[in-house]
């Protein structure tokens, strides 16, 4: 199946939104969901590593559909979160995590 990367950039003044929703979205995103399944993500930082500003996600999905219904339920989508969303095809390049060998 391809890749996506997601990239949300939070709304201003939205840090409260974060915290309140951050277990639910972290929950959210580990749930199966049909042809879709979240692989590595995390909080984008402001420049002094500090504070959370957005958040990006990388998917393993059947299509870019598929993101777009999982991103739809995403509870920082939900909780108006975010003030851009932008969402790519990604081809995973360099530091791809180990396949687990099926003959061991």
């Amino acid at each position: 199946m391809p890749y996506f990367v997601l990239i949300g950039r939070d709304r201003p003044g939205a840090a409260e939104v974060r915290q309140r929703l951050r277990p639910e979205h972290q929950a959210y995103f580990y749930a199966p969901q049909p042809g879709c399944r979240g692989v590595a993500g995390g909080p984008l930082l402001d420049d002094a590593g500090e504070a959370m500003t957005g958040t990006l996600l990388v998917f393993e999905a059947t299509d870019r559909a598929a993101v777009d219904r999982f991103f739809e339920k995403d509870p920082y989508n939900r909780g108006g979160l975010f003030e851009q969303v932008d969402i790519w095809p990604w081809r995973w390049g360099l530091g791809r995590p180990q396949q687990p060998d099926p003959d061991a």
